[in-house]
């Protein structure tokens, strides 16, 4: 694997990220949720989930950091 694909996967990792936060964050702001309609069950859910997207957000920027890293240091080394 080079470090352009792991870049690339970083990326993606990100986007999901993002993509879960912006649904789970939409569901808890929803008519139904506001209104107490839903239940504690569905808003805990919508909760962890939004956790999970918030980590797998950091977890891709660290590997996003790390292959930054590594081309910096084969530039170094090259340098």
């Amino acid at each position: 694997m080079d470090v352009g694909s792991i870049s690339h996967n970083a990326l993606i990792g990100i986007n999901k990220g993002i993509s879960q936060a912006n649904e789970a964050s939409s569901k808890l702001a929803s008519a139904e949720q506001l209104s107490n309609e839903s239940s504690t069950q569905d808003t805990t859910n919508n909760i962890v989930e939004l956790k999970q997207a918030e980590l797998q957000v950091q977890a891709s920027a660290k590997v996003a950091q790390t292959a930054g890293d590594i081309i910096g240091s084969i530039i170094d080394i090259k340098a």
